[in-house]
């Protein structure tokens, strides 16, 4: 079916996303939150508007340009995010460790002075509307990160959980490894002692800083909290920290934490980590060139210097500075990044030249730059930045719009490709692109899929926002103007009207075959005949295991379809088809080169067989990454489709149609090769509706309508192959403000319920969130009070308030007015899905109620066919007599009893105790399993650990580093020796390797592991235990594993050491874990044996089988008088489960053949569920779970939540079940002789609910519904 559930819309926006397989890519409707954080800013997502915080709830980090404001109506934002994740990034980031809680052990990012300090904490009386719990995780987040080594040069950085805000300052003079957690501490306490208070509230912004008189930008630290969202308040706090200036708020209550232990670097540590030319250099400095004899020795400014804090870096008098700098104004106009003369001797040269092939020298903008702080520090002034970068950089706005990470020329010289965007997609952004070749353009790199349009962020999309050209104020390229995204390559969205148009106008109606299916709203196929379309599709046929074509006829309704006027065209596929656990890759394998000439032949015989004008192909979607319950698609989807086409296209006869249904989704339609698809199809079926799940704008609205039709045709087709899609339903939500919704629908107290749409099903489609144009059509002509019916013209919708509904649909008139329209732009045509949803008519097959265009009732022919099995009953669903329903359905089933009585005589007799003795081990092998398992998913709740951490020489460890942890523990000195090898063979080099034993946190953290391979990480773990009662309380609430059934011991998980080895080796370094718990005193004995369960049902069921076929005897003499039906509906289900244990434990004898981890669970499931299906039977509901008192445990260890098994466990281990009450009827004595006790039993059966049924396993599931599809749906001969 082509009808998408609304759960698929609320996550495909996809006219307007960037393409989810690229390694890199991030920015999509699907991903909400950015990338993951691993790496510095530098590899994160680029974002240009604070709008990603309002969707995304997971912690996220971000940089900025700090001194271009984000308030700024006229300044380009751009925004370097990551979030909290358990993933590893989508991008290419390096990966790297994350560090614990700050030691006075730890190294540093250099060599520090520890000292005490008291920093002013100042808190604001307002409250903000952050929670407390938010604000704490976003400070634990900030400072897991900026604690870690990666990032020492890193001097600003944010922190955002849901509009609480924390952002940090430090100057480079500040070890923040160290110095952080002894200030993030007792911030913590002082929001604990809020959080303690009647009002629990946060306050709206906080403040933390050391910064005082004599410290200039490098030794400033400052800690900025807003919870009220605003981050341009706390950017202003930073900008002034960075300029070494202190906030001084009256509005805030001011005190002093004191004695806090701060970590700075010496002034020669400062010196020693700088080189000529960086923007953040401050102190001493040498060029990076050989000195010149002359050049003195010099020093570089950083904000709050004064000519007295010079003399002091320098090491030198007041006096001696003004001698080697003789400028009178020195004092005066001392700027950031300026140098001076530490000695005698001029300054040297510091200015960078262009490179030997023309380029300029460049430099990548960091967060806290400027202008002027660039210039000064390379030797420039404001006015050369300008001059070298207005009109030619990438990127570059100007002095007063510096964004973050972009790279600018320092000289005269040709641009350079601009700095990549991780997250970017398209132009020169993508990382690892390389210069463009001669006569192409820059913005012509890596170019959009689809030909879509590509924006100065590197992102794809098709809309105005991503397709219009503009550049910003200087006129350079990758720049746009303030508050738009601008256009570099494939720009415009225009539908283009001057192709050839078609040879004719088609209008195209889809029929729903299952309308049927539906308890009001039917319709023949008939009827199409009176209507004005020119093309009639079957929805839908479908494909076997041998791709023949299989088309369900269950309402006799093809015979008619095939005698209309019209073009018939077979359907195959459907969104039902193609995306259903059961077939999603039934149209893949006929694709496949393997089946696809079998497959082609086989579409090709049927049509000339059946008389079909064309077919049409509807597989949703090939490729895709991300429909709900099915594997991602293949890459080899698009051109194997493609192949099928051109294979098809040439086996069928010139006069049959081709066609394909295509979605006007940019996120599926880039699998399609549509260019060259077009080629080889009459026309393209162009599925405009269900865009989106907004419900703020109609699902099939004109304006996205346009832009997906501009998408399709800058793709490569035709506008004379498109035929659009129109509709004939509606989508419809529960709001949740009916009167704010009718005010405006942009009104922000209009919101919807969902995910899953809460609207009042329709009284046929009965689907919440899906109605029919015809229901819709009737609550209007009921003129309620509470319905109101509106029109947006822009997006040509109607729209109807009904009770708390939405719902948006298209009317006739916007039909009648979009045909025009696409007629006149010379489109193919127009497909409507579906005719069937358009009206009601006096349509039915219920005799009773409409006899129209029926045949006459012949005499009841004689029941003389044999249906001896399910299978072959449902596969005559449909065609069987009305009064041979009960027969036939009766004799399959008791023939299924029969079978299924022999098979289970048969496994009792010949292997049950051998099978149960498996079962007992697989039990006990689990249980092992399950405690290891157990334990190292949550380890660091219960224990601490120490790492056997094996350690090779630095030098060998970094030339093959996986990882920034995998060298933490590296040693310096020789990384071989040599061993002697034998008397004849040279000296063999050995690798040296050390063992050192390191606190580390327990799995399933592995944050600070070293040397060695992490899937899995091979490190023994000595573990001891720090919350011992909870963790045996929980053990056993999770697996079921009781503490009298383990001990404390060591568990193998694959040790190389060999027998002789004695303790100490270095072998015991990798592979175990020590002092962990372990399984004991757990064997096969202590399992439960349910065999007299199964041996008393096997007793019960005997007495089934002699009254069935007296009762068949006299249905086939017309002699049953009574209800037949409730014959049926009182065995279907008794029977069903006898079958259904049969066929588990004949699952079991097959899995016993070979028994691993996996099939061990499969083994103790089939085996539990089979005799779960039994306890019924015996009629002892009690007894029978008694007997079976450790099966919860074992369910729990194995992980069974949400298995079959266990839902039928919990069915039979309820008392009052129904299994057990149809079955306490159906096998006292005589029973089916007593009418009474048949019909108690059906009504239980019919009252049970379909989950209910469910849960007794797929078997009885589907043979139920095959009943059901027999009695309920028949036919008269």
């Amino acid at each position: 079916m082509r009808i998408i559930p609304l759960i698929v819309l609320w996550s495909s926006l996809a006219l307007s996303i960037a393409t989810p397989d690229a390694p890199h890519e991030a920015n999509s409707a699907l991903r909400p939150c950015p990338d993951n954080c691993y790496g510095t800013p530098e590899t994160w997502s680029v974002y240009s508007s604070l709008g990603r915080l309002k969707i995304c709830k997971q912690p996220v980090l971000l940089d900025f340009a700090i001194h271009t404001p984000l308030e700024d109506a006229t300044a380009t934002v751009k925004l370097r995010m990551c979030t909290l994740s358990d993933e590893r990034p989508h991008s290419n980031a390096s990966s790297y460790k994350l560090a614990e809680q700050s030691s006075p052990d730890l190294p540093t990012c250099f060599p520090v002075n520890e000292s005490k300090a008291s920093l002013d904490l100042l808190t604001s009386h307002e409250t903000g509307s952050a929670a407390m719990d938010d604000l704490r995780r976003a400070m634990d987040f900030l400072q897991q990160h900026l604690t870690d080594y990666v990032h020492c040069e890193t001097t600003f950085l944010i922190g955002h959980v849901r509009g609480a805000i924390i952002a940090v300052y430090s100057g480079i003079a500040i070890e923040k490894s160290k110095t952080l957690p002894n200030i993030i501490q007792p911030l913590k306490e002082h929001f604990d002692a809020i959080n303690a208070t009647a009002s629990s509230e946060p306050p709206k912004s906080v403040h933390i800083q050391l910064c005082e008189e004599g410290r200039n930008g490098d030794h400033t630290l400052g800690v900025a909290i807003n919870t009220a969202g605003n981050i341009s308040a706390v950017q202003e706090s930073i900008q002034k920290w960075s300029r070494a200036a202190c906030i001084k708020n009256q509005q805030e209550h001011s005190t002093k934490l004191r004695d806090i232990t701060v970590y700075e670097a010496t002034e020669y540590a400062i010196q020693g980590s700088k080189v000529v030319g960086s923007s953040n250099a401050s102190s001493v400095r040498h060029p990076a060139r050989d000195q010149i004899a002359n050049s003195c020795r010099i020093a570089t400014v950083v904000s709050g210097d004064s000519c007295g804090s010079l003399a002091k870096k320098c090491g030198i008098s007041g006096e001696d500075l003004a001698k080697y700098n003789p400028s009178k104004s020195l004092c005066s106009t001392l700027r950031p990044g300026q140098i001076v003369c530490c000695s005698k001797g001029s300054l040297p040269d510091i200015t960078p030249k262009p490179d030997p092939d023309g380029s300029c020298a460049t430099y990548t903008i960091k967060s806290g730059d400027y202008c002027s702080q660039i210039a000064a520090s390379n030797g420039l002034e404001t006015s050369q930045l300008e001059e070298f970068n207005d009109k030619t950089t990438w990127g570059w706005s100007g002095c007063q719009n510096l964004a973050v990470g972009t790279k600018i020329c320092l000289s005269r010289g040709t641009s350079p490709l601009p700095a990549p965007l991780t997250n970017a997609v398209c132009g020169p952004l993508v990382p690892g692109t390389n210069k463009p070749s001669a006569g192409q353009k820059i913005e012509d790199l890596n170019p959009c899929p689809l030909n879509s349009c590509c924006n100065i962020w590197g992102q794809c999309g098709i809309t105005w926002d991503f397709c219009t050209p503009a550049v910003g104020p200087k006129g350079n390229p990758g720049t746009a103007p303030p508050g738009e995204n601008g256009c570099i390559s494939n720009c415009g969205v225009l539908v283009t009207t001057d192709g050839s148009p078609p040879s004719s106008f088609i209008k195209v109606a889809y029929y729903e075959s299952w309308n049927w299916d539906r308890p009001c709203l039917n319709y023949r196929a008939e009827d199409i005949s009176d209507t004005d379309y020119t093309h009639a599709h079957w929805a839908f046929a479908s494909v076997d295991d041998n791709f023949e074509v299989v088309v369900n006829d269950t309402y006799r309704q093809l015979d008619d379809f095939l005698q209309l006027p019209q073009q018939r065209i077979l359907s195959f596929g459907g969104w039902d088809f193609s995306t259903s656990p059961a077939t999603f890759d039934k149209l893949r394998q006929a694709m496949s080169p393997a089946h696809v000439d079998k497959f082609v032949d086989n579409i090709a015989n049927y049509l000339d067989k059946t008389g079909f004008d064309g077919v049409d192909v509807d597989w949703e979607y090939p490729g895709a990454p991300d429909i709900r319950g099915i594997p991602p698609g293949l890459k080899s989807d698009g051109p194997n489709y493609l192949a099928f086409l051109q294979k098809l296209r040439a086996r069928l006869p010139p006069l049959k149609t081709l066609s394909i249904a295509a979605p006007a989704s940019y996120w599926y339609l880039k699998s399609f090769p549509i260019a060259e698809m077009a080629k080889w199809v009459d026309y393209i079926v162009y599925m405009t509706y269900d865009l989106h799940g907004n419900c703020s704008r109609g699902h099939a609205n004109l304006t996205e309508t346009m832009y997906a039709l501009s998408m399709i045709m800058k793709a490569g087709v035709d506008a004379n192959k498109i035929v659009v899609g129109l509709l004939s339903y509606g989508r419809s939500f529960g709001m949740m403000d009916r009167a704010a919704c009718i005010n405006s629908l942009d009104d922000p107290a209009c919101t919807f319920k969902g995910p899953d749409s809460t609207a009042t099903p329709g009284e046929c489609t009965g689907t919440a969130g899906y109605i029919s144009n015809a229901e819709l059509q009737e609550i209007i002509a009921l003129e309620s009070d509470d319905t109101l019916i509106d029109y947006d013209p822009p997006s040509d919708t109607a729209m109807v308030f009904y009770g708390s509904d939405w719902v948006s649909f298209l009317s006739d008139d916007s039909k009648a007015r979009r045909t025009l329209l696409y007629r006149e732009a010379n489109l193919k045509g127009i497909v409507d899905w579906a005719v069937d949803l358009q009206e009601y008519t006096d349509d039915s097959l219920d005799p009773d109620n409409d006899d129209e265009g029926l045949s006459d009732t012949d005499p009841l022919a004689p029941c003389d066919d044999e249906y001896g099995a399910m299978e072959e009953l449902d596969a005559a669903a449909g065609h069987i007599p009305e009064h041979c329903v009960t027969l036939y359905t009766l004799t399959a089933l008791n023939g299924l009893l029969q079978t299924s009585i022999r098979n289970y005589t048969d496994i009792m007799s010949d292997g049950y105790d051998d099978k149960f003795d498996i079962y007992a081990e697989s039990v006990v092998a689990q249980a092992s399993l399950t405690l290891h398992k157990w334990v190292n998913t949550n380890g660091t709740n219960y224990f601490t650990c120490v790492v056997a951490e094996t350690a090779v020489c630095c030098n060998v460890c970094r030339r093959s580093q996986r990882r920034s942890t995998e060298c933490d523990y590296c040693f310096s000195g020789d990384c071989y020796h040599l061993a002697h090898s034998g008397d004849f063979g040279p000296p063999t080099q050995i690798q040296n390797k050390k063992v050192y034993n390191e606190s580390e946190p327990c799995p399933p953290d592995y944050s600070r592991r070293g040397f060695g391979p992490d899937n899995p990480y091979g490190q023994s773990v000595y573990w001891t235990f720090s919350n011992e009662t909870g963790f045996y309380a929980d053990m056993e609430s999770d697996t079921g594993i009781a503490k009298n059934k383990t001990k404390i011991g060591d568990y193998n998980r694959g040790n190389p050491c060999a027998p002789s080895s004695k303790p100490g080796d270095a072998c015991w370094a990798s592979g175990m874990d020590f002092g962990v718990p372990v399984i004991d005193n757990y064997s096969a004995s202590d399992v439960a044996n349910p065999k007299d369960i199964i041996q008393k049902g096997l007793e019960n069921v005997q007495v089934l089988g002699p009254q069935i076929e007296g009762i068949i005897t006299t249905l086939k003499l017309d002699g049953w008088v009574d209800d037949a039906p409730a014959l049926i509906d009182s065995l279907s289900l008794p029977i069903l489960m006898i079958a259904s244990a049969t066929e588990k434990m004949a699952l079991v004898k097959k899995i016993a053949e070979k028994i691993d981890e996996e099939r061990q669970k499969a083994f103790i499931l089939a085996f539990l569920s089979a005799i779960f299906l039994f306890i019924p039977i015996i009629g002892e509901i009690a007894g029978a779970i008694g007997e079976l008192a450790d099966v919860g445990a074992i369910l729990s260890m194995i992980g069974a939540a949400g298995n079959a098994g266990l839902d039928i466990y919990t069915i039979v281990d309820d008392p009052k079940n129904a299994p057990l009450a149809i079955f306490d009827l159906v096998l006292s004595p005589l029973a089916l002789g007593d009418i009474s006790k048949v019909k108690m039993a059906a009504q239980i059966r019919r009252g049970m609910r379909a989950e209910d049924v469910a849960k007794l396993g797929k078997s009885v599931e589907s043979r139920m519904d095959t009943i059901d599809k027999v009695i309920g749906k028949c036919v008269a001969r």
